[in-house]
């Protein structure tokens, strides 16, 4: 319980495991060559991270669906991205890109 002494997330609880898979795709997302493929290969490796059989029930496939929906040869559906992120305890937000000046 120290987590929860400090007023903190505990470790390895769900709204920690939540903020660990928000800040990779978070990552992903805001890189300068992300496109279609790239989202769906890193939605791919988070579900297969937290559990794709589960994410897959949740998203109502199967696991191996999910799999050729995500593996980045196959174009990714709004209705796939947020099935995936709202199964994963994620939410998608936009926000004003931050541009550096030369």
């Amino acid at each position: 319980m120290i987590g929860a002494e400090f007023g903190g997330p505990m470790v390895n609880g769900p709204q920690a495991r939540a903020a660990r898979l928000a800040a990779f795709l978070d990552d992903r997302f805001g890189m300068e060559a992300c496109d279609e493929a790239s989202i769906s290969r890193a939605l791919l490796h988070v579900a297969e991270k937290d559990g794709m059989d589960e994410v897959a029930k949740a998203c109502g496939v199967g696991p191996a669906t999910l799999r050729r929906q995500l593996n980045g040869a196959f174009p990714l559906y709004v209705v796939t991205l947020l099935q995936v992120t709202r199964a994963l305890g994620l939410q998608l937000r936009v926000e004003v890109k931050h541009e550096t000046r030369r």
